[in-house]
């Protein structure tokens, strides 16, 4: 560690002169960057800031002007004190330059006996040395454990939880909505960590930056998408708050080429796997013998009718890549035990991370229906008796169809259809089917997108920081106020307010978000951030 002066007067080199403070004695805890040892008057061309001068007090010998102006210099040139050995130059230092440098907040210290100047240079230097190999080191390190986690393609989890680790200290990954996406409380309560945690991050950037997070955002540009945040107001000291933020930014960067390699990993995987589905889904097999010869030698009978579904369940941001690929092989495995226990046959894929998709084949044009919910039930026994617990999934299924190619085609809808209604509020309901997602179906859909975050905090995050900072409730207003179309009226009678607290009131939502309430298109679009909003939510 660099020391103080305080601690330089400390070591037994120093200790051997007698040393004594003469003046700024509240500064003592200043840094000394390095030592020099001087008898010049004039030291303006020869300092940086931050040195501890060593001087037999030729400088001060000069009489009481050129002293002051001796003092004045080494309080421009921010030197971190001034010590002088008394005997050789000086019997004693002049009594006004004491007054002089307590008003330069200049930390003066005489020493009493003679000491051995070079062999203060000698370990002072040696302490500041071992404290840049020491902050070197620690950068070694840093660069060594994040460049493993690249290699190794860490999880997102795994990233923070490491930084967390290096820093000692909870970390949390964020979006754009300030929803968590991963988080660290090393040590502390998680539940302490996360209470209430989109409010308190957005009061944060409120404050001043003396208590401000520590905050550093992860992507480039346009294409940010989160931001890695320590959720302590300030560090204990200039080189913790360097440290953390270096670790930050090479966590940042590890997040990012993580999002990248996923993105490629999933291209991959999606041609991996899936065989037959993939080339129906995509188009290269557009001949139905073809399919039908295909499919038949995987097992499938052949059928009046063929179905999409997909099932779904929640991606796992609470553990590490094997713990998601034992997700998905359970619920894989689930589904094709639902399959064979209904007596059925079917082309089953996992598409994604999470995500399992089939063509199912019914023996009757009749028989779709009872085929679907036979499915799905056998999913949720096989789910519930693997001793997992309750295990959040839904299905998702198109149109049914003669043809297998187009009943495959029908499996991008059918994903649509279970993407979204596993953010949709839940109901019980497992099967899904297009009818029963709309617009909001939509906006939950593309929660996830940095751009769709952006618009929502653009339209409604003025009101949304009004609301943390005022404790008001001014969003469900402005969301009771859409649910009734832009009725005054309605709103009235919803709310139970007069109706002049309430045109003052939606006045207060204009003034804040900076639109007209009036406008049709204004009301839809505020419609469409509360949705994403509610999604993020979920």
């Amino acid at each position: 560690m660099i020391p103080s002066v305080r601690e330089v007067l400390g070591l037994p080199v120093v200790a051997a002169g007698a040393p004594r403070v003469v003046s700024g004695s509240t500064h003592l805890d200043r840094r000394v960057r390095w030592v020099h040892i001087s008898e010049s008057a004039d030291l303006t061309d020869l300092l940086e800031g931050g040195e501890l001068v060593l001087t037999t007090g030729l400088p001060l010998a000069g009489g009481p002007q050129e002293a002051a102006r001796y003092l004045r210099m080494l309080a421009e040139q921010q030197v971190a004190g001034l010590v002088v050995e008394l005997g050789t130059r000086l019997q004693e230092l002049p009594g006004q330059l004491g007054p002089l440098a307590d008003s330069l907040e200049l930390p003066v210290v005489v020493l009493a006996d003679e000491i051995r100047f070079v062999e203060v240079t000698q370990q002072v230097h040696r302490l500041i040395v071992a404290d840049r190999y020491e902050e070197l080191e620690f950068a070694r390190t840093a660069h060594e454990v994040f460049t493993s986690l690249n290699i190794a393609r860490a999880s997102t989890a795994d990233i923070v939880a490491r930084a967390s680790q290096i820093l000692g200290a909870p970390l949390v990954l964020e979006d754009l909505n300030h929803r968590v996406l991963a988080s660290c409380s090393a040590g502390h309560s998680t539940a302490c960590l996360l209470d209430q945690w989109p409010e308190r991050s957005r009061l944060d950037q409120g404050r001043t930056s003396e208590e401000r997070w520590t905050t550093v955002p992860v992507g480039f540009g346009d294409e940010r998408w989160g931001r890695l945040v320590l959720p302590e107001p300030g560090t204990a000291s200039a080189r913790g708050a360097a440290r953390a933020r270096m670790v930050l930014e090479r966590a940042a960067q590890s997040l990012q080429l993580h999002r990248m390699l996923q993105r490629e990993q999933d291209a991959l995987v999606l041609q991996a796997l899936g065989g037959l589905l993939d080339d129906l889904v995509g188009g290269r097999v557009t001949d139905g013998s073809e399919a039908l010869a295909r499919a038949g030698a995987l097992g499938l009978a052949p059928g009046a009718r063929y179905v999409p579904l997909v099932a779904r369940m929640p991606e796992r941001t609470d553990t590490d890549a094997l713990g998601q690929g034992e997700a998905d092989r359970r619920l894989l495995t689930s589904v094709r035990q639902a399959v064979a226990g209904g007596e059925h046959t079917a082309l089953v894929s996992l598409r994604r991370a999470g995500t399992v998709a089939l063509v199912l084949s019914c023996p009757a044009a009749d028989a779709v229906e009872a085929a679907l919910e036979g499915v799905c039930t056998g999913v949720e026994e096989q789910l519930a008796g693997r001793a997992y617990g309750r295990t959040r999934w839904v299905a998702g299924t198109a149109a049914a169809s003669a043809d297998l190619v187009a009943a495959a085609r029908g499996l991008r809808e059918a994903e649509h259809v279970a993407e979204v209604a596993l953010s949709l509020p839940g109901s019980g309901k497992r099967l899904h089917r297009s009818t029963d997602v709309r617009l909001r179906g939509l906006m939950a859909l593309l929660r996830g997108d940095h751009r769709v975050q952006a618009f929502a905090e653009a339209e409604i995050g003025t009101l949304l920081d009004h609301d943390a900072r005022t404790g008001h409730r001014t969003l469900e207003l402005l969301r009771t106020y859409l649910e009734c179309s832009g009725s005054k009226t309605l709103t009235a009678q919803r709310t139970g307010l007069s109706r002049p607290t309430l045109y003052s009131r939606l006045r207060t939502v204009e003034r804040i978000l900076g639109v007209s309430l009036e406008s049709a298109e204004s009301r839809a679009s505020l419609h469409a951030a509360l949705m994403v909003v509610d999604a993020a939510a979920d």
